[in-house]
């Protein structure tokens, strides 16, 4: 059985889909300490909860992008988009997984 559009952010799903995955794509080119500097610059959050990391990495991942209502958050296998009862989770790069999970930058670069 298809699965039809219910609403117009349903419709807007594959674009956004597109620019999340060229957004991901970008950040995976960042070495962690990087991707904690980026982080800390877009989302202006600290990172010293997992729940904040988590949150920090969302906001920099959606960062300038309109959503049209679909949520984004963290799950352990990527970025979860959800809306409603329709729910995806795009793949993201091992140094997602290792800033969400706190794995330390390097001191002499922090």
């Amino acid at each position: 059985m298809p699965v039809l559009p219910h609403d117009i952010s349903d419709l807007h799903l594959a674009p956004l889909v597109l620019a999340l995955d060229a957004r991901i794509d970008e950040l995976s080119k960042l070495t962690l300490d990087e991707l904690h500097r980026h982080i800390a610059l877009v989302s202006d959050r600290a990172d010293w909860t997992r729940e904040v990391r988590e949150e920090g990495l969302v906001v920099a991942v959606q960062h300038a992008l309109d959503c049209h209502d679909w949520k984004l958050t963290w799950h352990d296998r990527g970025i979860r988009l959800s809306h409603g009862s329709h729910h995806l989770v795009l793949g993201a790069p091992a140094t997602f997984a290792e800033y969400v999970e706190g794995k330390h930058r390097d001191p002499q670069t922090a």
